[in-house]
């Protein structure tokens, strides 16, 4: 039963995360390996199912907000759908500590940027060209279903470089969870196996923990949320590397 809680607990945090700075889901699969012993892809794949419905939150909540920049969001949309599949494809033929090893990279990199106080001072005028957006989109839909992530560690990072507005990047992360989601779990259930039971207790508890964190992330500065996910990445990312020493 406390494991069922810390689970559970780990969940809201996880959705919670999303919902205010869209970094998060990278720590879902790796709480699975240590906290239930789940192996990585089956992990990975079981994380992904659970952001379908943090996806539909993001998608309602920021919608509603008129956060979502819904045509930024289209076109990367149409590099993200089939890249997920291929993704997906490869992440069931890899060697499990392959896979870790790419994780840990995905954890440190996401934790770095987690870490620099800059902040995405773009104007809200910000333009990407549709083209860009695809190419974009394929990279981010490739890189979140080979490593069971939502898509922000992907996408966040490439939008600070571009100067794309905080709100306006974890709107748009939220507007193409949901595709990422669904395209990469098709994927998984194809060529490889997912936990749809646990995956869907996950995606509900993780949908309470986005609404919260919208909430927040439309009210306060998410600063010293950024400091905390940085330490939970970094941890994650140490547990990972034993993990692999250890076999």
């Amino acid at each position: 039963m406390s494991l069922i809680i810390l689970v559970g607990l780990i969940g809201l945090i996880v959705g919670t995360m999303i919902g205010t700075v869209g970094i998060g889901g990278v720590l879902l699969a790796p709480s699975l390996v240590f906290l239930l012993g789940m192996d990585l892809p089956l992990a990975m794949a079981t994380s992904m199912w659970s952001f379908l419905f943090t996806g539909l939150m993001g998608v309602v909540v920021y919608g509603r907000k008129g956060s979502i920049d819904w045509a930024m969001s289209g076109w990367l949309v149409l590099g993200i759908i089939p890249a997920s599949i291929v993704g997906a494809r490869t992440n069931v033929s890899l060697p499990t500590n392959v896979l870790a090893g790419i994780l840990v990279a995905v954890l440190l990199y996401s934790a770095w940027n987690a870490l620099v106080k800059q902040q995405l001072l773009g104007s809200s005028g910000t333009i990407i060209a549709p083209h860009w957006l695809v190419c974009i989109g394929i990279i981010v839909g490739f890189g979140s279903a080979l490593t069971g992530t939502g898509g922000a560690v992907m996408l966040m990072p490439i939008f600070l470089l571009l100067s794309v507005p905080v709100l306006k990047a974890v709107g748009v992360v939220q507007g193409i969870q949901l595709p990422i989601a669904i395209s990469a779990s098709i994927g998984f259930v194809l060529f490889g196996q997912v936990d749809l039971m646990l995956g869907t207790a996950l995606g509900f508890v993780q949908a309470v923990g986005v609404w919260i964190g919208a909430q927040v992330a439309h009210r306060v500065h998410s600063e010293r949320l950024r400091g905390f996910a940085a330490v939970a990445l970094i941890v994650s990312a140490v547990l990972l590397v034993r993990q692999i020493i250890l076999g």
